[in-house]
């Protein structure tokens, strides 16, 4: 290991736009991060070792999944950013409790460092060629005080959710640094890449300029210019506790001083992050793209099945220790084994085998709190709706609230949820046995007991209040809110692709009036705000042996809403004859069976508490949830595809269409769609009246 430079990564970082702890985020197929990519990178770079910078908070969380990945692969050591971590002679101020910043980051690690080594930010995403470029440099022994810095073009190291901060790089003519510029709120516009100062003027970019991510590289004589560097800050700044000492203020002392020379190597790699929670999507589709290129092995570090805590299977869930996470719960028995279960978009869930028989089996899930920001309010939501219902069928002969209702199983302390160090929440669910869901209905008997089960959920929280309940993702199925995003992103064309959609767009302002109406119906009082599921997929309904509906599941997104939002969700996914993203859009028609028997299961234990204003609605409810699902594939397309999850190159627009067609397909029988209602609305009430 001698003459390999060393990799130290800067992971001690709070993420406060992010939301959580970007740094063991999993993005990667088998639960990879970022953090692990990048240590790939460098060891096939040639890198012998890599030195974390980390904070107390999380350290044995991140020794932990550090030391079992990497295992013999590269040398891996850990220092503490600490804010007593101070030279002599200086004292922590009174109330400081940010962190000093990047160039303390590197100052702590002087101790353990003694060959040539690159700084890397741990949520950074800098591709292969990026450290190959840097570990080049430093094999070759730069002379002293001849340091490193591998830029990248602005255009390729900007968020499409939001503004960014990037230092903007003077070089001269021999590729040496002049300086560092930081340059806040970079944002892509229609007018090119636009920067705001702080007199609120702008500055335009063309996209090609240089900038520093903080890829950098040094030999270990620049440490002495660190401490220097933090003396001189700290005696400048000794009572402003926010204050802090960044490593492209180093880099620009050095240069300008001439202490040092700083070469600039160019690399063409396109930078990806996580600084927004919505970046999280890019990042994982990013990745997903370079496996397929066979630019990384799908299981970047692949681990022998006897070295796997607990015998996991390789996969996600072996970036958790399942076993101790599930052991903060209430649970009766033990675990025998945990495995991935389901094939769900949102969570990661997995199957608790109880050791002992007689005791129940469990579902614990990670979850997804990038989708559900406010976990306490969700699982808040989830407690208020399984206990009314709970009460409620436990009034009802014959019902039986152990298998009709989700039960949640509380930590050891009563909490609902547990969030582990590296800031994931999660929940536990007892296992409904003997249950089976389904992805597409194929039955008219099947259909019936989807509108069964979710008519009852409806009537069963009928008289609970929906003001008790918080809103899990805002403005779900609001479809004003969703017409102003896509006009906001036609507006902004970030990939110029509104010249290939005229006709989706003419079919979305053709009936964006229309598709109000619920929505004013709700906000003039004439539609009452109910308890609604707000994802009434055929699969969210679990039968039984005998194909009976017996409970509804995934509770997330219960909040309040309009009681057409369900049925017409519901509608959407029961009755299309063809798949959501179908290509050939001439296979999307309506099968009125299937329409039918669920519209009787429904009104079956709806008719006798609906409004007739709400029972009007539902036809159109039929056409604005296939709508608001186009709108929203069109938007994501014309954005880019940075949501939604896509399979191959236009897979977005492909789904928009097929979505477009089915509205379509409803509208040619809507006056029937609005007929079977009635009738059977009707026929429901006077069935009840007897």
């Amino acid at each position: 290991m001698k003459n390999k430079p060393t990799l130290l990564i800067l992971a001690a970082g709070m993420a406060t736009r992010y939301g959580s702890l970007k740094q063991l985020e999993p993005f990667g197929p088998h639960g990879e991060t970022i953090l692990d990519y990048s240590v790939y990178d460098a060891a096939k770079a040639g890198f012998g070792k890599v030195v974390f910078v980390i904070r107390k908070s999380i350290e044995a969380e991140f020794r932990k999944a550090t030391a079992r990945k990497y295992g013999g692969s590269i040398t891996v050591e850990h220092v503490l950013q600490d804010l007593h971590a101070l030279p002599a002679g200086f004292t922590l101020p009174d109330n400081r409790e940010k962190p000093w910043g990047t160039g303390h980051a590197v100052w702590t690690a002087a101790s353990i460092i003694k060959e040539p080594f690159a700084i890397i930010n741990g949520d950074d995403f800098y591709g292969r060629q990026s450290f190959q470029l840097m570990a080049d440099f430093l094999k070759a022994t730069p002379p002293d005080r001849q340091y490193g810095l591998v830029g990248f073009q602005l255009k390729n190291t900007l968020s499409p959710h939001g503004a960014v901060s990037r230092g903007i790089c003077e070089i001269d003519d021999s590729d040496n640094l002049v300086s560092v510029t930081e340059q806040t709120h970079l944002v892509q516009s229609g007018k090119g890449i636009v920067a705001r100062t702080t007199d609120e003027q702008e500055v335009l970019f063309i996209g090609e300029e240089m900038v520093s991510m903080n890829l950098i590289g040094f030999t270990p004589d620049v440490f002495p210019y660190f401490e220097t560097y933090f003396k001189e800050f700290l005696t400048t700044h000794p009572h402003d506790l926010k204050a802090e000492f960044y490593l492209p203020d180093v880099l620009n002392s050095l240069v300008q001083s001439r202490e040092a020379q700083v070469k600039v190597l160019l690399s063409s790699e396109k930078w990806f992050g996580v600084t927004y929670p919505d970046d999280k999507a890019v990042v994982i589709r990013n990745i997903h793209t370079l496996i397929s290129a066979g630019v990384y092995p799908e299981n970047l570090w692949p681990q022998p099945q006897h070295n796997l805590q607990n015998k996991m299977a390789p996969g996600k869930e072996a970036a958790y220790n399942l076993h101790l996470i599930a052991e903060q719960f209430a649970i009766k028995g033990e675990a025998a084994d945990i495995k991935p279960h389901g094939s769900g978009y949102i969570h990661d869930t997995f199957h608790v085998v109880n050791k002992q028989p007689v005791s129940p089996d469990y579902l614990l899930q990670r979850v997804n709190h990038q989708v559900f920001k406010n976990v306490p309010a969700l699982m808040g939501n989830i407690q208020l709706v399984t206990t009314h219902l709970r009460k409620k069928l436990a009034a009802i002969p014959g019902a039986n609230p152990d298998t009709e209702v989700l039960r949640l199983v509380p930590l050891k302390d009563g909490q609902l949820f547990y969030q582990d160090a590296a800031g994931n929440y999660w929940r536990m669910y007892e296992f409904l046995p003997h249950t089976r869901s389904y992805d597409i209905v194929h039955t008219a008997q099947q259909a019936y007991e989807g509108g069964k089960a979710f008519g009852t959920f409806q009537a069963l929280l009928a008289d609970m209040d929906a003001n008790l309940l918080h809103e899990t993702i805002p403005d779900f199925h609001n479809i004003a809110y969703r017409l102003r995003l896509f006009r906001e992103a036609i507006a902004r064309n970030p990939e110029n692709r509104v010249k290939e959609v005229p006709d989706e767009i003419a079919f979305v302002e053709a009936r964006a009036e229309v598709m109000t109406s619920i929505l004013k119906l709700g906000q003039a009082g004439e539609l009452p705000l109910r308890i609604t599921h707000n994802d009434t997929k055929f699969n969210n309904v679990l039968l039984n042996e005998q194909d009976e509906a017996q409970c509804v599941i995934d509770l997330d997104t219960v909040m309040p809403g309009y009681v057409a939002y369900d049925f017409g969700d519901a509608i959407r996914t029961t009755v299309n004859t063809a798949s959501e993203d179908e290509k050939d859009i001439e296979k999307i028609s309506v099968n009125m069976d299937l329409f039918e028997a669920f519209t009787r299961g429904f009104l079956k234990e709806t008719a006798g508490f609906l409004t007739n204003t709400e029972i009007r609605s539902l036809a159109m409810g039929c056409l604005l949830l296939p709508f608001i699902m186009g709108l929203r594939f069109l938007t994501d397309y014309i954005d880019g595809d940075t949501y939604y999850k896509i399979n191959f190159p236009g897979h977005n627009i492909q789904r928009s269409r097929a979505q477009f067609r089915l509205v379509q397909k409803l509208e040619e029988q809507y006056d029937l769609l609005q007929s079977t209602i009635q009738d059977i609305a009707n026929a429901s009430k006077q069935e009840i009246r007897r």
